[in-house]
């Protein structure tokens, strides 16, 4: 692999400060690692990656609670240019997704472009310049034709507002704020929430406390994971075998496609089959008749999102876990008070409850042609062209932006098939062009875009965090991962405004 690579710049250097880049990507997790090789790849080296931590990996470097893990089987959760003979699973822990992160980031040359502890907070189009000027914590500014923003959805921790929050005397974080400091042995662990990171992180947690109460405000669907380690003879024929490996990862890819991804249609004949085969899988694991009824859910399934465990259920059976289902009161000092007045102890509260996604989505302040802030335009509706350009935001990418999220695939995938997109774009525009898309033709495909999301059981009348608070869903794509890629692989001309930048904008 021939890629060409630069010293690293300290941060605040004159030369990085000066400089005007051609891109500026901000995130250094999947999304950001991949747009730096492609840019590489593409001979384009004039570029930085801003990372907010101190280091790589993005979601997977911030989430190091107990039991972290993905749920999309380790060899279609990585880059179809860098697939891993070595993962020690089928589905893989959290450390060891970081650390396949970090190795592509070396391998080809792209940790030397990343600038780690810089938190953007605002992006702005210079008119005058038809550059775009990233304003840093410490006072320094930053210049670049292309910005590429590459932060997913996983990143700002949503705590609900309960009263009596900041009572409590106890260590008190999220899961994606997990405090390493806090032993959990032998202590009352109260556990807010139940779905996904409480799936994962409560079989962990029983183990060693002596008492673990989930407060549980909505069942879920969960399925078996059927996680397995795989063997050294496995490993070693994925290594001596390539087309063995590709092969694996076409079969997850198809059996996403032809199996999973129906199921989330309106009209589908299988949901029945599986939501039946779920509430058995609950009943037969469940102990308790009584917890059983807790946790089926009364919705359709895919309504909210589908988890996967093998050991979720059999912790609940444990003799130190409860699950309380009586909402909650307040937080005292020492302890949660639930919706029906009784007083639950904790030493602990861990909050397992989720994101904020719409509050992601703006976390930076980008600014337009004439000012425009992307806040205001997405307050309203938050809508961008194949998830990746909005108009009056020339040259500016999203890599998973309104409308790219997965319910039925590998986020890893549909980033890939993005940035394919956002290369195209960003070698039509080169250095002398703006390219955005034509406003009309941006609302056109959001209406499209939500017309076809009305046909999937996402649009059920269900609560979940696929929506906003009207109820429109800004976050999922409503169709297969296949016609994803296709809709991204060739520009369609007549969809851009194209201007060629002035002398005086090109210095």
């Amino acid at each position: 692999m021939n890629v060409q690579t630069r010293p690293q710049l300290e941060s605040g250097s004159n030369e990085t400060a000066q400089k005007i880049l051609d891109v500026i990507i901000i995130g250094a997790g999947f999304a950001g690692v991949c747009m730096g090789i492609k840019l590489l790849e593409a001979e384009i080296s004039d570029f930085v990656i801003l990372e907010k931590t101190d280091g790589i990996g993005g979601t997977w470097y911030k989430n190091t609670y107990p039991g972290a893990a993905c749920d999309v089987p380790s060899h279609f959760y990585c880059y179809s240019f860098a697939p891993n003979p070595d993962w020690s699973r089928v589905y893989s822990p959290q450390a060891e997704i970081q650390a396949y992160v970090e190795k592509c980031s070396n391998d080809f040359g792209i940790t030397p472009y990343i600038e780690f502890g810089i938190d953007v907070t605002e992006v702005k189009l210079d008119e005058k310049t038809a550059l775009w000027t990233l304003s840093l914590p410490n006072g320094q500014k930053r210049q670049a034709r292309h910005v590429v923003l590459g932060s997913g959805g996983l990143n700002t921790p949503s705590i609900p507002e309960i009263n009596g929050i900041d009572a409590f005397n106890g260590p008190a974080f999220h899961t994606a704020q997990w405090q390493k400091d806090a032993d959990l042995t032998g202590k009352k662990v109260a556990v807010v929430g139940s779905a996904a990171s409480a799936v994962q992180t409560v079989p962990e947690i029983a183990k060693i406390a002596d008492q673990v109460v989930m407060f549980q405000r909505t069942p879920n669907y969960i399925m078996p994971r059927k996680d397995r380690a795989y063997t050294d003879k496995e490993k070693k024929s994925f290594r001596r075998n390539p087309l063995k490996l590709r092969l694996q990862r076409l079969a997850i890819f198809w059996r996403f496609e032809l199996i999973l991804s129906p199921i989330f249609k309106k009209k589908s004949r299988v949901r029945n089959l599986v939501t039946g085969k779920i509430r058995a899988y609950i009943r037969r694991t469940i102990k308790d008749p009584g917890l059983q009824e807790k946790l089926i859910p009364d919705y359709e399934l895919g309504c909210k999102r589908v988890l996967i465990s093998d050991d979720f259920y059999p912790a609940l059976n444990r003799e130190n876990v409860t699950v309380n289902t009586n909402g909650i009161d307040r937080i005292e000092g020492d302890g949660i008070v639930d919706g029906m007045g009784e007083k639950i102890d904790a030493d602990v509260i861990i909050f397992a409850t989720g994101f904020d996604l719409q509050k992601q989505m703006v976390s930076i302040d980008l600014k337009g042609e004439g000012g425009t802030s992307l806040r205001d335009v997405w307050a309203k509706d938050a809508t961008a062209y194949n998830g990746a350009m909005v108009s009056s935001f020339p040259n500016a990418y999203f890599v998973t932006g309104p409308n790219t999220g997965v319910g039925s695939t590998s986020i890893v995938f549909m980033i890939e098939a993005q940035i394919k997109f956002i290369m195209q774009c960003i070698e039509l525009a080169g250095r002398h062009k703006f390219l955005q898309p034509k406003s009309d033709v941006q609302a056109a495909q959001n209406v499209k875009t939500q017309l076809d999301l009305q046909e999937t059981v996402w649009a059920g009348s269900c609560d979940s965090w696929y929506k906003d608070e009207n109820g429109r869903i800004h976050t999922l794509y409503p169709h297969t991962a296949l016609r994803f890629l296709k809709e991204r692989s060739t520009l369609k001309m007549d969809d851009f405004k194209i201007t060629i930048k002035t002398k005086e904008q090109m210095g």
